[in-house]
């Protein structure tokens, strides 16, 4: 079922709902006091039968009326719309207009002689009120006022009523099915529009109402969300490129030496040479390789990545130890700041390789673009769990206008031309922390250097 046809049966059936409560409200509101009216004009002409009836010289001439079974069941064949009875204490019936008319109940009289009020119920076909009254004599009677109910006001009021529901519903139908239709236009312009969208054209956006409400929301996420595709489509294509252009070039290189080197007898010196040449070569396109098969590991993996409790200062020095293995010449300062009192306050919840091989990276860059080849490490521990990290080195810095760009893989600033490396290390660091949602910041200051600040969630 389409979403305009379900808002419009949905509002047709509260609007219904809501009109056939009022409807019937008025309608038996209105029967209420119809039938007030009703009956107070049999207390009426009750009360004033009694008035004539119980002068002092006519009260002494009323005499049981006795009922004969065959004139009442005449009489109950002959039509007659109302009816005034007249019962004294012994319930007998002393005066009627109507004297063949079907008697009352002898318990409904009693109920009514011994009562205070007056009583309202149904006498055969008859809405019947029957009251009790003192004559100025003293002595009890019980008066019974009939009559038949047939208000026509009542019937004019119900048909009126039947048929506003009706049309009420009609139009509340029409006016639904319009404005669900309204409402939805907007979501029909946007499928549209998507429809429209081409695979080869990732620029094009859906047009952004000038509105505040939630399609134009729904607008501005969809738009966010081409934006974050258009950008990973980009990013894969020039990662592509990148990584082909990074792969050839190793591997040309090393073919080519190889091919001069065999291409005529040489000296000793020059194969150890060409032989050391391609171990570098091969060392740095075995760097590349291992970087990209964690970048690929950390983006296709994400959420399923384990975490586990590490120590951090014992994972700190467990990688400087290993990068100073690597790399004998690479000065590494280390300091702890605020050291908890108790053990459990030094872990983290992290997983330890990646965590190992970010910091890894960010040491060697650090030692790298230093000319003392030197940088500094310092943790500050946190009692609620928050802990930090600071890597600086003495390098010469990051251009502002590069900042934005060192996290995109294969990104290489002018001023890193002339060292070594494939611009994948600081995109595998940015993954590694947006897994972990450790934040990073880095600040820079041209000729002085570049410090990298990682803050660690609390556990």
């Amino acid at each position: 079922m389409q979403i305009r046809t379900r808002l419009t049966i949905q509002f047709i059936t509260i609007v219904a709902g809501i009109l056939l409560l009022a409807l019937c409200f008025t309608y038996f509101k209105f029967k209420h006091l119809a039938e007030d009216e009703f009956y107070s004009s049999l207390r009426s002409k009750a009360l004033m039968t009694a008035e004539m009836m119980f002068h002092d010289e006519d009260e002494a001439k009323l005499k049981p009326i006795s009922d004969d079974p065959s004139e009442s069941a005449r009489a109950e064949t002959l039509p007659f719309h109302d009816n005034i009875t007249i019962y004294n204490a012994q319930l007998q019936k002393v005066f009627a207009f109507n004297r063949n008319a079907r008697p009352v109940s002898h318990g409904q009289l009693q109920a009514l002689l011994g009562g205070q009020g007056e009583r309202r119920f149904l006498h055969g076909n008859f809405h019947a009120l029957g009251l009790k009254h003192v004559s100025k004599t003293g002595r009890e009677y019980v008066i019974v006022a009939e009559s038949i109910f047939n208000s026509e006001d009542l019937v004019n009021l119900r048909n009126i009523l039947i048929i506003s529901f009706f049309l009420g519903v009609t139009i509340v139908a029409a006016g639904g099915w319009f404005y669900a239709g309204q409402a939805l236009a907007p979501v029909s312009r946007i499928v549209n529009q998507v429809d429209q969208m081409l695979p080869e054209d990732l620029s094009a956006r859906l047009d952004s109402p000038n509105s505040h409400d939630e399609i134009s929301r729904l607008v501005v996420t969809f738009n966010r969300l081409l934006d974050r595709i258009q950008f990973a489509f980009r990013m894969q294509k020039s990662f592509i490129s990148n990584v082909s252009h990074e792969l050839k070039n190793p591997l040309s290189v090393i073919i080519s030496q190889l091919e001069v080197a065999l291409h005529k007898d040489r000296p000793k010196e020059d194969y150890q040479s060409t032989i050391q040449s391609v171990l570098d070569d091969t060392r740095e396109l075995n760097d590349i390789t291992e970087k990209l098969l964690q970048l690929a590991r950390v983006h296709s993996e994400g959420a399923n990545i384990a975490f586990e409790r590490i120590r951090l200062d014992e994972t700190m020095l467990q990688t400087r130890a290993a990068l100073l293995k690597i790399h004998p010449d690479y000065h590494i300062a280390f300091d702890i700041e605020g050291i908890p009192e108790e053990e459990e306050e030094l872990y983290v919840h992290a997983n330890e390789p990646l965590l190992r091989s970010a910091l890894l990276n960010l040491m060697d860059n650090g030692c790298k673009f230093s000319p003392d080849k030197r940088v500094e490490v310092k943790i500050w521990f946190n009692t609620r769990g928050k802990h930090r990290i600071e890597i600086a080195d003495h390098g010469p810095g990051i251009p502002q206008k590069d900042l934005q760009l060192i996290f995109q893989p294969f990104y290489r600033s002018s001023q890193s031309i002339h060292v070594r490396g494939s611009g994948i290390g600081l995109s595998l660091v940015d993954s590694i922390m947006k897994i972990h949602r450790i934040g990073m910041r880095v600040n820079s200051t041209q000729g002085k250097g570049t410090t990298f600040l990682l803050e660690f969630p609390s556990i």
